[in-house]
């Protein structure tokens, strides 16, 4: 069985502590990924940020003209105070199929691989189907038809 090491997305995008939630969110749209492990200034993993927990603090604080100053006061703080933790996280010799597992039961699309506190990587939904194609294991079933969701 393969392991993370082989299938993980790397270098990793990594956000500092210190990162606002503006820079957050430009740096997910711009690079279009969906996490950021949030690192202190050591490189030690703190948290995680998603781009629906962005979207979800932007989308809250911008809302009507009530509101207008509650984002002023939100895009200033570091994503240190709206970050994710503790992180769930594997490492680069965890087996592809216990990470799928770990992804499955917490409901979430990606994992920080770590060593020790230093993420090195991160794997994700896309990076287990990757693997998933590549396989050396044939179906012995004909694919599936997709459904359809039309009207007949």
């Amino acid at each position: 069985m393969d392991s993370v090491r082989v299938w993980m997305s790397a270098p990793p995008v990594l956000a500092r502590d210190t990162m606002t939630l503006p820079e957050a969110r430009q740096l997910l749209t711009e690079l279009n990924i969906r996490r950021l492990p949030v690192v202190d200034s050591e490189g030690d993993l703190l948290g995680i940020v998603t781009e629906g927990d962005v979207n979800r603090i932007s989308d809250s604080a911008e809302g009507d003209l009530a509101e207008y100053s509650i984002y002023y006061r939100v895009k200033d703080l570091p994503v240190r105070e709206f970050m994710r933790r503790p992180v769930l996280t594997v490492t680069p010799d965890t087996c592809l199929r216990d990470a799928a597992q770990l992804m499955i039961t917490h409901h979430i699309h990606g994992v920080p691989v770590v060593l020790g506190k230093r993420v090195i990587g991160v794997i994700t939904v896309s990076d287990l189907l990757r693997w998933m194609v590549n396989s050396e294991e044939d179906c012995d079933t004909p694919p599936l038809t997709p459904k359809s969701h039309g009207r007949d």
